[in-house]
């Protein structure tokens, strides 16, 4: 309850009731003055959608070193010797293994695998075909045994 002068009835007592009318909005015009604000700050730092750039090479159209798959070379025994085969090529030699690594690209790297019964001798003259071959990224992939 509040006291409050009157003309008429000198003082008077006024109930919470009849002020509930009566918002203070000066508050309330600050802050929708604010978020005005706020929303225009940060509306000046989104790209427009013509300057955004397009997902599609057009300059360059090659394929980028980072989409491309490491070769895989994998290591077989065949008659008690290794053999390297890639893909459907297949050569018994480290220096043929070289020179046909030595055709390919270089980004993606070198993967060798080798069952579980080839000697690490195979592997490692793999590794180091790949290596003679310039490939900077090599990386050796076990198999596990049946």
């Amino acid at each position: 309850m509040s006291i409050v002068w009157s003309k008429r009835k000198g003082l008077s007592t006024r109930s919470r009731a009849t002020r509930i009318g009566a918002l203070p909005l000066t508050s309330m015009i600050d802050v929708v003055f604010l978020l005005l604000i706020f929303f225009l700050v940060t509306s000046n730092f989104a790209q427009q959608e013509r300057e955004l750039p397009s997902a599609l090479q057009t300059e360059g159209g090659g394929v980028r070193a980072s989409d491309l798959q490491p070769q895989i070379v994998e290591i077989r025994l065949l008659d008690g010797s290794p053999v390297f085969v890639m893909g459907e090529r297949a050569v018994r030699t480290r220096a043929d293994l070289q020179s046909l690594l030595s055709q390919l690209p270089k980004d993606p790297g070198v993967a060798v695998k080798s069952d579980s019964d080839v000697p690490i001798s195979a592997v490692a003259a793999a590794l180091q075909a790949a290596r003679d071959a310039g490939f900077a990224k090599r990386s050796y992939v076990p198999q596990n045994a049946p």
